[in-house]
């Protein structure tokens, strides 16, 4: 280069193509990543490392004191550029033709700013200074051929000045424009006359649109004002840099960044917009600095020195992510990358994303492994334990606690035996419709300090196998029957038939040791050898010890002897099953406290406690019941469930388990489908359930969240009245519903069209739609008597895109219809002079089919 460039711009068109001017030579360069020839004149280094360069593929020289650039959103074959000059006049170049096109105002006077449409790319804006005759604007269309007054779309400012000129994003043919150190205008040239939104103010420089097209960025001096496009009364936020900028433009790859220059300053200085909620919502954006010097390596460097270049100007690439061209103020250009300031949060679905957006994943540095590895390993996350959020995602996605069956529910669990049993025993106490727990069921509610309610009969009971010999006591009562049946032994003691169907069952599930233990609770020892034999004859490992067991349980007698029962103890701490270890702990028991059979918690907590409404008495049942529903609460235990029920002790004991698992899903799914309505009013219930269902809402699973709703509705009793809001008079403060008229008016069939646009009480007219100005009213189709009978009348016979609807903060409101459409292009009510945002109050409103019904 000849001469010291004072701007350059990336092509929007051409992704590795950019412009340069200098005073009168313009120069366009393709940049290459690979390693040529640096000794040549036509190329450019724009990296440190070299491997980055520029060369030269056209240029332009006959223009002197170029004064502004602006290269066109043309593509195809030809690159288009526009350069303003100092008489005013405006070259159309594409380095091909020597004949340029230029467009030459009618007063000569210098170019201030030009401006190619990114929606319409034949339109082309130039700003000139302040002449008392002419207008300082002057938009072309560049393909009606030669210029002249036909090429001209529109003149506007009539002596006035324009500092400068953008095209919106949104919108075709609407121009923006800083004019006379005073105001920016906004003109809408679809209309004629020109429709000008005008905001005064003195930063009327460097005017830019945001990629969204929403916000609009200007300077004076050191002050920045930032405005929302949909309300130039005054900026939404104004922010001051410590010296006078020189050039403003936002990143077209992320709209909250914006990036000025300062004069004499070696930084480019970056501003993050971040808002409060979301930009939908509108208010003013926390805003917040940082600063990058492409041509320092360390910011050490930059302090010590003094001889530090200036920045002098700067290009967006137009589609890589945030990466520039940046020009130093001696002519030297660098192509850099602005590091990404991220910040790092989960999506819905338990990804790791960056604030753009990005999946952060893709950044992560393999581990040096000789095995592959997943992405969780590569962010050094142990992959062998789930997240609780990702687990609860997948177990609605199986419809996880929705099952009709309880017991179904369980088998969606995976890896989870606790939970699966759980399931199973909540079904079975629904099957058996009793919800109440044993702690209800025993009486050990009353037993404050003394036994249960319900008194039971010490049975003495001989072991079938031995006639000469004395039994055990065992406890009966018809409330422990029950409590054993909800325990899950679900046989009849006085068959045999029964209980030893009962125990093939479990042997056929292969659980020999369990089918070995009861059959000995109930003193049948030869059966629990047989039982014990058939499991070894099965089994698959040949170290299996049921066969030894078997050997050692045939030394069973029932006098017990002094070394049988001394080799039992000795070795009970070396079986590992624990349903053996159980067996000879009751077989070898002594004092019949039975504490080795109710401690083991390697059993599942309905066999223990059926084994405690056997052998204990009343006293020690009362005290172990209690003492059994303090552990459960305490551990979170959900087996606990079977003791507590639906009562107040089975919420505790839920909220513990959510305490320890943060599994809300589960708990929450239980609640709703085992507890009472009335338990289900309970704050902490209704906390769980609301949780459940905004996490469905978030993972989109919208089936499941209406399953939920409907098994919540038929637990839940009906409302008395179908009806619950109602349309008042503003005036009487009367119902003016028609479907609420006295029973006579609706009797005999309707064949008209009934239309109410007053109220039938005072007679004042009804509120207006905001949209169609029209009164409210009620259209009514032809009602026949049976479906009068039936209250289809009123509301129920009008579509719900007739209905009144209206904002809960400023009491606007009209047709549901109006309103839909209205807020698909707008954020703010329609009452003129009303600036609430209605729309960003709640969520988006829903799409209705337009009917063929006329609107009351």
């Amino acid at each position: 280069m000849s001469q010291t460039v004072v701007e350059l711009h990336w092509f929007p068109k051409y992704s590795d193509r950019f412009l340069t001017a200098a005073s009168s030579e313009i120069n366009l360069y393709q940049v290459k990543n690979d390693l040529i020839d640096h000794g040549e004149k036509s190329n450019i280094n724009l990296d440190i490392s070299k491997s980055t360069t520029a060369t030269l593929i056209a240029f332009e020289t006959r223009y002197q004191f170029v004064r502004t650039v602006a290269p066109s959103y043309h593509g195809g074959g030809e690159i288009n550029f526009a350069a303003g000059l100092p008489n005013g006049k405006v070259a159309l170049c594409n380095f091909v033709t020597e004949n340029n096109v230029e467009f030459t105002p009618r007063i000569s006077r210098a170019c201030t700013c030009i401006a190619w449409s990114e929606l319409e790319p034949n339109f082309l804006a130039m700003g000139h200074d302040r002449n008392r005759s002419d207008n300082c604007i002057t938009i072309w269309d560049t393909e009606r051929g030669v210029p002249n007054q036909s090429s001209i779309v529109s003149m506007i400012g009539l002596s006035e000045t324009a500092h400068s000129v953008c095209w919106d994003k949104t919108f075709p043919q609407v121009l923006i424009a800083g004019m006379s150190h005073k105001y920016i205008k906004m003109m809408d040239f679809r209309q004629n006359p020109v429709t000008t939104t005008v905001a005064n103010t003195r930063t009327v420089n460097g005017v830019c649109v945001a990629p969204n097209g929403r916000y609009l960025a200007s300077y004076v001096e050191n002050i920045i004002n930032l405005w929302d496009l949909r309300s130039l009364e005054k900026p939404i936020s104004q922010i001051q840099m410590q010296k006078s900028i020189s050039q403003l433009s936002w990143c077209p790859t992320r709209s909250s960044v914006l990036s000025t220059l300062q004069r004499d300053s070696p930084l480019i200085n970056l501003i993050d917009l971040h808002w409060p909620g979301s930009e939908m919502d509108g208010g003013e954006p926390h805003s917040v600095k940082r600063f990058v010097s492409p041509f320092q390596t360390t910011a050490c460097s930059m302090l010590m020195t003094s001889r530090v270049p200036s920045m002098a100007y700067l290009s967006w690439h137009p589609y890589d992510l945030e990466r520039m061209l940046a020009l130093s103020s001696v002519g030297n250009i660098c192509d850099y990358r602005i590091p990404q300031r991220v910040a790092v949060s989960w999506d819905n679905n338990n990804n790791l994303f960056g604030n753009n957006g990005n999946d952060l994943r893709q950044f992560a540095t393999p581990t040096r492994s000789s095995t592959p590895t997943d992405s969780l390993n590569q962010w050094n996350i142990d992959s062998s334990e789930e997240d609780i959020a990702e687990t609860m995602q997948h177990r609605a996605l199986k419809n996880y606690g929705l099952m009709a069956d309880l017991q179904r529910n369980g088998d969606l669990v995976e890896k989870n035996d606790g939970l699966q049993f759980v399931w199973r025993m909540l079904g079975h106490m629904v099957k058996e419709d009793n919800k109440q727990g044993l702690k209800e069921i025993l009486g050990v509610n009353n037993a404050l300090d003394g036994p249960p309610m319900s008194q039971s009969e010490p049975v003495n009971t001989k072991w079938v196998d031995f006639s000469m010999c004395s039994g055990l006591v065992v406890y009966r009562s018809e409330q422990r029957d029950v409590a054993q049946l909800l325990c899950g032994w679900t046989f009849e003691r006085e068959k045999e038939s029964s209980f030893t169907t009962f125990l093939d069952e479990l042997c056929t599930k292969r659980e020999y040791t369990r089918a070995a233990l009861l059959a000995c609770f109930h003193f049948r020892v030869r059966l629990a050898i047989d039982i014990l034999g058939r499991g070894a004859d099965q089994a698959s490992d040949p170290s299996s010890l049921l066969r030894v067991a078997a050997i050692a349980l045939s030394g069973f007698s029932a006098e017990r002897s002094e070394l049988w029962r001394k080799q039992c103890g000795a070795a009970r701490t070396q079986i590992d099953d624990p349903y053996l270890r159980c067996m000879f702990s009751f077989l070898a028991y002594e004092k019949d406290g039975f504490e080795t059979v109710t401690n083991e918690t390697q059993i599942s907590l309905s066999d223990r406690m059926a084994f405690a409404c056997n052998f204990l008495s009343d006293v020690k049942l009362a005290e172990y019941t209690k003492g059994m529903v303090a552990n459960c609460i305490e551990t979170g235990d959900l087996n606990g469930l079977l003791l507590t029920g639906a009562s107040n002790d089975g919420i505790s004991l839920l909220q513990s388990h959510l305490d320890r698992t943060e599994d809300v899903q589960t708990v929450a799914l239980i609640a709703a489908r085992f507890l009472t309505s009335e338990l289900l009013a309970n704050y902490r219930v209704q906390y769980w359930i609301a949780t459940y269902r905004d996490m469905l809402d978030v993972w989109g699973l919208w089936e499941q969240r209406s399953q939920l709703d409907i098994t919540l509705g038929s637990i839940r009793s009906p409302p008395r009245s179908s009806r619950s809001v109602f349309l008042l008079c503003n005036f009487c403060g009367k119902n003016v519903s028609i479907a609420l008229q006295e029973d006579a008016r609706l009797r005999g069939n309707a064949t008209t069209m009934h239309k109410l646009s007053s109220c039938p009480h005072c007679r004042k007219p009804l509120p207006r739609c905001a949209l169609c100005l029209l009164h409210m009213g009620t259209t009514m189709g032809a009602i026949s008597q049976s479906q009068a009978i039936h209250g289809q009348i009123g509301w129920q016979s009008k579509p719900f895109s007739k209905w009144f609807s209206w904002c809960q903060t400023c009491r606007h409101g009209g047709h549901t219809e109006h309103l839909t459409e209205w807020f698909n292009q707008n954020t703010e009510c329609p009452v003129t002079s009303c600036n609430c945002k209605c729309f960003a109050k709640d969520l988006p409103m829903p799409q209705f089919p337009r009917d063929k019904d006329s609107v009351s």
